[in-house]
């Protein structure tokens, strides 16, 4: 699975919210976790800006910035 493609999935499965509470947490902790390994190939400042930004996109609050800066990444990822 596509990084976007795993964002997308947690990001529907928040809007779904299958529980009472802490929906947009659960499913970040969950984005977060599955990156980790992505994450241990990135320098630490990237690390951090993917981290922040995928908990942003899961959660349905990432600015157009943030959308931009993840096409970005993404790019020199491939």
């Amino acid at each position: 699975m596509s990084l976007p493609e795993l964002l997308q999935l947690c990001f529907k499965c928040h809007r779904l919210a299958p529980f009472c509470n802490y929906n947009g947490n659960t499913f970040v902790t969950i984005v977060k976790t599955l990156l980790n390994e992505e994450l241990n190939r990135l320098p630490a400042d990237k690390a951090y800006i993917l981290r922040s930004i995928a908990g942003h996109l899961v959660a349905g609050t990432a600015t157009d910035i943030e959308r931009r800066q993840l096409d970005e990444m993404l790019a020199t990822l491939e």
